[in-house]
């Protein structure tokens, strides 16, 4: 169903381009004939981390994606990242799903599938995931000041394949701008909760369940990219040394 309903829409993104966009094929005419948006990302980043978990050997990781949306809430995208000095060389994602607002609620639900090119089976995995968040006024500390709390909830029924664990993924995220800097400041803190199985998975990391956490400094546009630093920890994770410090990040989005 989901296949049918993405060639339904490629037929019609054509016909009203043709009729409508004439020869007018810029992104802002084929959103204003068809709904659609296309939107693309570009980033780097000196460490790639993904929960916690160091994903390139501290080593840095360009990466880019592409992401196409609807109107009516409906988005689809891909992203593809290298994961340099590591036995996987690259990682790719698919992911689709639905956002919409509920009263003051953002409410976005989904799948992400990873894929890793030229590794098997065991290596690639569904991740379905909900995300619940809102903005919150605080003009009382300053004029135009506000914070924004987030919730992730996701469960993967097979991590790295058919025979590994199931695995549960809990964040609670909080953001804010310091008034009159333009510097964004934001904490996460999550937990992985790997399913009791006897699995490739968890014998590799030989834990049921770790914690880990972000503080992220975001500076705003700087010659052009969007710039961030973070620092992360995910004590109490045994698979592999080292899983905190500092990452630069760099992106740009058009």
């Amino acid at each position: 169903m989901k296949k049918i309903g993405l060639f339904l829409s490629s037929a019609l993104l054509a016909g009203n381009i043709a009729y409508a966009a004439g020869p007018d094929l810029s992104r802002d005419a084929l959103e204003k004939a068809t709904g659609l948006s296309l939107g693309y990302n570009a980033s780097w980043s000196s460490h790639y981390v993904w929960r916690g978990e160091s994903q390139s050997s501290k080593d840095m990781s360009p990466a880019i994606g592409a992401d196409l949306s609807h109107s009516s809430g409906f988005y689809t995208g891909v992203w593809t990242g290298a994961i340099t000095n590591s036995s996987i060389p690259s990682e790719f994602d698919w992911y689709f799903g639905y956002a919409t607002e509920l009263g003051p609620i953002t409410v976005d639900i989904g799948d992400l599938y990873y894929f890793y090119p030229g590794e098997s089976d065991e290596t690639q995995f569904n991740e379905y995931y909900l995300s619940l968040g809102t903005e919150i006024p605080l003009g009382i500390v300053a004029d135009g000041f506000s914070i924004s709390p987030s919730v992730y909830l996701a469960y993967a029924p097979k991590w790295f394949g058919p025979n590994t664990p199931d695995v549960f993924y809990t964040e609670a995220s909080l953001g804010a701008t310091i008034p009159g800097t333009g510097i964004s400041v934001s904490y996460t803190y999550g937990n992985i909760n790997v399913d009791d199985l006897d699995g490739d998975a968890e014998k590799a990391n030989d834990v049921d369940s770790w914690d880990y956490y972000y503080l992220t400094f975001g500076f705003g546009e700087i010659l052009g990219l969007d710039t961030s630093i973070t620092y992360h920890n995910a004590f109490g994770y045994k698979a592999d040394g080292g899983q905190d410090g500092f990452f630069i990040s760099l992106g740009h989005e058009w």
